[in-house]
């Protein structure tokens, strides 16, 4: 075991790990985002204040309120061998609240948006039995305690959580019937919190074992900007972008309460929500049958995400990071007057500079952040002219991937899955 992980190493990683479950800018902010994948150019639901700002103004006079709720299933293992054997951790539990409230009041030429919805985070990372980080925070103890004193870990687990809270306030203006701006801003409320253990154990000289734990929180907040356009000009033809700035957010440790503090209350730690453009098509092939298409691109490097070290060498991470984009393809059926049937497919693309020294500094063996697909499909049912019902299904597809861990100088096999279920429900009043 210690010709595999050196002493210099765990001792680098118990001082750094932070294991966050984190997956920055969210996609998935609606159910009817869920059945479609393709949201930047609709102008039929208050969930546009946050897809398409400045198409608020198409909707019909009055006030439009969207709320949706999304049930996660997800389930991350990552497989690796210290020299012991190979072991196999993985994710447990269901994300079962993930809450977005939409609010558009509009009339003759002009909207006024709001609402609460969930910007980023928004999952739990659950290991009850443990993870590569929890086995190396442990693997630092047997190193660098008492020759002999202890011999094996036990009792491992890992809860961390991540939820950005994000209100707009946005204002759209509708220029001509063809075209219309929107501005506004967005503030954040972060939350992170942190718990994870070991028992250390199998004494050679009758030390009793020993529980060791870190618990704690961390919160930031941040204003932003949104800007938008929403052109229209044929009554087929939509085209939209819209630009939401980076969000400075310094977080702040909170609330220890474990045996090892790794974060001493106080500590700041960056990380800003990056800034992200987002632009869409969307085209009526015939009276019942839309089609569109999205592409948003999240400027990541220009985030600040603190540091990564290797070997000495000090990296920005939102540098070794690099930028990401999501591309996605959507339709839309009208079956009936009141029945609308839709599905698409988003692909996810990280553009990493170095994707091992990446992981190296953010715990994501457990939320895993890399290429995938994800595939969408559900229905929209008006119940009467005022009250709708959005219902909508989606699994995301990942191949395993090894990913290189610099601390323990050895391949991480990762595999995921992942489904969602969504249910939403508009009103016009």
């Amino acid at each position: 075991m210690k010709n595999r992980v050196t002493l210099f190493i765990l001792i680098f990683f118990l001082a750094a790990v932070s294991v966050e479950a984190q997956m920055d800018n969210l996609s998935n902010m609606s159910a009817k985002w869920v059945s479609s994948n393709t949201r930047n150019t609709a102008i039929d639901g208050a969930d546009i204040v946050n897809y398409n700002p400045a198409g608020t103004v198409r909707l019909s006079d009055g006030l439009h309120i969207n709320l949706s709720n999304q049930t996660m299933i997800r389930r991350p293992e990552h497989t690796f061998n210290l020299g012991a054997g190979e072991k196999t951790y993985g994710q447990e539990g269901t994300d079962k609240f993930l809450p977005n409230l939409y609010l558009s009041f509009k009339k003759s030429n002009w909207a006024l948006s709001s609402g609460a919805y969930i910007s980023g985070g928004g999952a739990t990372a659950n290991y009850p039995k443990g993870s590569i980080n929890t086995t190396l925070l442990g693997y630092s103890y047997l190193g660098s305690a008492t020759p002999a004193a202890y011999t094996t870990l036990s009792d491992q687990y890992l809860k961390a959580s991540s939820f950005y809270l994000t209100v707009p306030l946005t204002f759209a203006y509708s220029l001509s019937d063809k075209i219309s701006i929107a501005a506004g801003a967005r503030y954040i409320k972060a939350f992170n919190a942190t718990k994870a253990g070991l028992t250390l154990g199998g004494s050679l000289i009758s030390i009793p074992d020993t529980p060791v734990s870190v618990n704690f929180k961390e919160d930031a907040s941040g204003f932003g900007g949104v800007f938008g356009v929403f052109y229209q000009p044929t009554s087929k033809l939509g085209l939209s972008i819209h630009y939401e700035t980076a969000v400075k957010l310094d977080f702040e440790t909170t609330d220890n309460k474990g045996s090892v503090s790794l974060n001493p209350d106080g500590t700041k730690n960056r990380r800003d929500l990056p800034a992200v453009l987002c632009t869409g098509i969307s085209y009526k092939l015939t009276d019942k049958l839309a089609a569109a298409a999205d592409f948003n691109y999240y400027f990541q490097k220009n985030a600040e995400w603190g540091t990564i070290t290797s070997n000495s060498v000090k990296y920005d991470a939102s540098d070794v990071a690099g930028n990401c984009y999501t591309a996605g393809l959507g339709l839309s059926f009208n079956a009936t007057d009141a029945l609308q049937l839709t599905a698409g497919c988003k692909y996810t693309a990280f553009l990493y500079d170095n994707k091992s020294l990446y992981y190296n500094k953010m715990g994501l063996y457990e939320v895993v952040k890399y290429d995938n697909l994800n595939i969408g499909f559900g229905a929209s049912y008006k119940i009467t002219k005022s009250i709708g019902v959005d219902l909508g299904f989606g699994r995301t597809f990942w191949k395993d991937a090894d990913i290189k861990s610099l601390k323990a100088n050895i391949p991480v096999n990762i595999t995921d899955k992942g489904y969602v279920i969504a249910v939403g429900l508009d009103i016009t009043i």
